[in-house]
């Protein structure tokens, strides 16, 4: 590491002790960095990904029409009542009421998380995505997803790695390009050497001393925390001691960020979330905060992606049904879009409240794509759950996404519309999506897709979903 950069990294844990994050990123100047949009406005893109298959006739169900006709004859007793959803607008589709609100929460109380966001323009929904054929196997369809090769799994790295590589003028990282969260690497950031992941930030440490990492113990007379050994350890010029010597750098870095949230009297260095959000518990929760505290920070110079895990959508039995007003009734699904509307509405409003002159705030330069591995089958189960199926919706969320719109076609629930007569049909393909926000959002050349999504037609504009606003 060079002894430009070296300082750098020192100047800035200074910054971030002594002045917090306000004044940390001044130690980041965009303007030096060359070339390419995303290194221009250090746009991220926020890939969450909602493992298990959620129900999306569930999340975004019929309101009125021939497809509230089909699904109250289909659903049966899984179908949910028009006078426990949240409807939007004047469409024919409305909300699971825990997309707006809590378990007491009446339908018609004021709209927080996922339906706020809808109302005030700033998340999409797209209708019927999916790959190009059905794959109903939980570890295969999450694997071609986010390889980005439907109908393969052979591929050696993740679509957010190829976009990386396939990317030009991006920003020289100061830890990583790209952070994965999650108790594994995900997939799509396979490939991606330099990609980092931790099930949550305060982990990117080492425990393997007998002593503690970040612990003084001032008490013991000559003792030094495990941290001021390392860096000794890489005095050499080999490229493996560089290696060793930038790696301490960056754990010495994240040593300085205190990740748990504050606490006037247990915790008052921990971190304060900005616009009033209020983040749920539970790793989600923490992960996004996280990821929100490290983009307000110098961390995010050079960071340009992140992939977030939601899990245990798999709901073959008792998926639940919501029943509006009622605190603390049993439903799982609901619990689950509660857990997910909360914490995206929470980080939304965090990173909006933080203003990045000449762009107007974080959330200008942050996108938010959530999908999940293939939707699930329209007739219910005999366990009150719904099997594994086809098509499904994806989310997407950010300033500058076509927000309050749903895009895309869906194809009908009547016999003739639905795939193979029991699943929702796909007619918008999922990569479609995700081009539009690499090319519309992060700068990506079109004619440099056939990287990231080999064999992939994109369509710009015309019948193309349209997601999001270029520039």
């Amino acid at each position: 590491m060079s002894a430009n950069r070296r300082d750098f990294l020192k100047g800035c844990c200074a910054a971030a002790i002594g002045a917090g994050t306000g004044r940390a990123m001044a130690f980041f100047d965009p303007t030096g960095l060359a070339g390419g949009k995303s290194a221009a406005t250090g746009d991220v893109l926020v890939y969450v990904f909602l493992r298990g298959a959620m129900d999306g006739l569930h999340m975004v169900v019929p309101w009125s029409g021939p497809n509230r006709v089909s699904y109250e004859a289909k659903r049966g007793s899984m179908a949910i009542p028009t006078s426990r959803l949240r409807r939007i607008g004047t469409t024919e589709w409305a909300w699971h009421p825990r997309a707006g609100g809590g378990t007491g929460d009446a339908v018609g109380t004021p709209a927080k998380w996922l339906q706020k966001l809808y109302s005030s323009n700033r998340l999409g929904i797209v209708h019927a995505t999916g790959m190009p054929t059905p794959n109903r196997s939980h570890f295969e369809a999450q694997a071609m997803m986010e390889l980005g090769t439907p109908g393969a799994t052979g591929t050696s790295n993740g679509w957010l790695a190829r976009y990386l590589m396939a990317a030009s003028g991006l920003p020289t990282p100061v830890i990583a390009p790209a952070y994965g969260f999650g108790s594994n690497l995900q997939t799509s950031l396979v490939g991606l050497d330099e990609a980092v992941g931790f099930s949550d930030a305060s982990q990117f440490r080492v425990d393997g001393f007998h002593w503690g990492w970040n612990d003084d113990a001032s008490s013991i007379a000559n003792y030094q925390p495990a941290h001021t050994h390392l860096y000794p350890l890489w005095s050499g010029s080999s490229s493996l001691e560089r290696a060793g010597r930038d790696a301490a750098d960056a754990l010495e870095w994240m040593r300085t960020f205190n990740f748990t949230p504050y606490h006037a009297t247990n915790n008052p260095g921990g971190y304060q979330p900005g616009g009033g959000a209020v983040y749920p518990s539970g790793n989600f929760g923490t992960q996004l905060r996280n990821l929100a505290q490290m983009l307000k920070s110098p961390l995010k110079a050079g960071l340009v992606a992140a992939a977030v895990d939601h899990g245990f959508w798999d709901t073959h039995e008792g998926q639940g049904m919501p029943n509006p007003g009622v605190a603390g009734h049993w439903d799982w699904y609901g619990n689950l879009v509660e857990e997910l509307g909360q914490a995206l509405d929470a980080f939304y409003a965090d990173l909006n409240a933080t203003p990045i002159a000449g762009v107007g705030t974080l959330m200008d330069q942050v996108t938010v794509i959530v999908q999940s591995e293939f939707g699930r089958r329209f007739l219910p189960n005999a366990s009150a759950g719904t099997d594994h199926g086809y098509g499904n919706i994806m989310f997407a969320l950010g300033n500058r996404v076509r927000g309050g719109q749903m895009h895309g076609t869906f194809p009908g629930l009547d016999d003739l519309s639905l795939y193979e007569g029991q699943d929702v049909a796909v007619t918008t393909d999922y990569r479609q999506v995700l081009s539009e926000a690499l090319v519309d959002r992060m700068g990506l050349a079109p004619n440099a897709l056939g990287q990231v999504f080999p064999g992939f037609s994109y369509a710009s504009g015309g019948s193309a979903p349209n997601v999001f606003n270029p520039g």
